[in-house]
């Protein structure tokens, strides 16, 4: 049984928004004995939530850290192990992902709507965290400068509430109130993807890889089809918010792809559509947002850190939100008393992304850049399709962050051309 908030009470942390990175960053304080006050804008779990549905050995990892994988596979879910990429000119190419720690495969695929469930389940039967849903934040308490609690209605009554705390963290997603109380500038258009997705049932020659098609019609965005369990594939396109200008809709342009290019259509041609076409927002690590100050942290999607390649966002929501409770945590115990969280004490939270995150955001950047181009898109996984040598290239990319790099070498791209 949840615990009801108590109004007047100063909590350690407060955390809006019950997603991944907010139950994560709630979790990892809770059980670290911090006292929580974790909110939602929603009533109830379990809720729908737009998203490719990849769960990464990443996110592998901390629902294993924090005593829930088992529940999640308990989940309809499918197993993934690997990568297929498609150029424009048709070419196709395989490779395996690197083995989740403790798992003989990569990571799954899994409805977010149950994902979410999980996680916030854990967080609402936790002894040291209250929850409370249907809470609309409506503005942030202040001593100072210093932000030291939050306010706003509850219920259908809209009852007007208070609560006081020595952090808030921002865990409410790419459109977060937390930051736009914050006065935080807009995510520039040209770091935010535009994307939409829908299930679909009888899609003819899905594996356990997942499929991203760099294609016609489609470019500079891609288009992918994510396995799910029992015959369901994720299937959606992302494109960046500054590439629209003069564009279709991206429902169009995956509706259009589906039905003509040769890729795909023939794999569609009994495919049906299970429910409606959903579309969100993307924020892409590839811009650094200001993440922390004083009295507040932001995580997950509020502080931009979705993939700029690949677009997952779930496992760099799920590590920010315990990079987040292990500084708020460190810094309560070097700072006594209930005043807000200074600055300077929450700095380590920074120094966590940088050292773990933005270094890969920023790797992910440059073949995010890279495969706007057509002909490097043909010339790259055709001479992976064609030649092991080059395959071996892909899958190091693919392990490896240092391999990465090297897509920014001219030398990298001199070795392609290269009989």
């Amino acid at each position: 049984m949840a615990n009801v908030p108590t109004e007047g009470k100063t909590y350690d942390a407060i955390v809006v928004g019950a997603g991944p990175s907010g139950c994560s960053c709630a979790l990892f304080l809770a059980n670290a004995g911090r006292e929580v006050l974790l909110v939602d804008k929603v009533a109830s779990f379990p809720r729908e939530k737009v998203c490719g549905d990849a769960f990464s050995g990443k996110s592998i990892g901390v629902a294993r850290e924090l005593g829930i994988l088992s529940e999640l596979e308990k989940k309809p879910h499918a197993i993934v192990r690997g990568l297929t990429l498609v150029a424009p000119n048709g070419k196709q190419v395989s490779v395996p992902f690197p083995n989740a720690d403790g798992c003989p495969f990569a990571g799954y695929t899994v409805a977010r709507i149950d994902t979410d469930e999980v996680f916030f389940r854990a967080a609402s039967a936790h002894p040291k965290i209250s929850t409370l849903l249907g809470f609309a934040l409506e503005g942030l308490l202040l001593e100072g400068d210093a932000v030291c609690g939050v306010a706003g209605s509850a219920g259908a009554e809209k009852k007007k509430m208070s609560f006081k705390s020595r952090v808030v963290v921002g865990a409410d997603g790419a459109a977060s109130a937390v930051s736009r109380l914050l006065k935080m500038p807009n995510q520039p258009v040209e770091h935010v993807y535009s994307g939409v997705r829908g299930y679909y049932t009888g899609i003819e020659g899905l594996s356990e890889n997942i499929e991203l098609f760099f294609i016609d019609g489609v470019l500079p965005g891609y288009l992918w089809i994510f396995p799910m369990a029992n015959g369901r594939a994720n299937v959606g396109l992302g494109i960046l918010s500054s590439d629209m200008l003069g564009k279709k809709h991206p429902n169009a342009m995956l509706t259009d792809a589906i039905a003509k290019n040769a890729s795909i259509a023939p794999r569609f041609r009994n495919a049906k559509l299970d429910g409606r076409m959903g579309g969100w927002a993307i924020p892409l690590g590839s811009h650094r947002k200001a993440c922390f100050g004083s009295g507040w942290a932001l995580v997950g999607d509020a502080a931009s850190l979705v993939d700029p390649f690949s677009g997952e966002g779930v496992g760099n929501s799920l590590c920010s939100g315990k990079y987040a409770a292990q500084t708020i945590h460190e810094a309560i115990g070097k700072t006594p008393g209930s005043a807000p969280l200074p600055k300077e004490s929450l700095a380590n939270y920074g120094k966590l992304l940088d050292t773990y995150i933005y270094p890969e955001m920023v790797d992910s950047y440059r073949l995010q850049r890279a495969s706007r181009f057509r002909f490097l898109l043909n010339m790259f996984i055709g001479k992976a399709a064609d030649k092991p040598e080059v395959r071996t290239m892909l899958v190091n990319m693919v392990n490896s962050d240092e391999e990465k790099k090297k897509t920014q070498s001219p030398l990298f791209y001199l070795k392609l051309l290269l009989p």
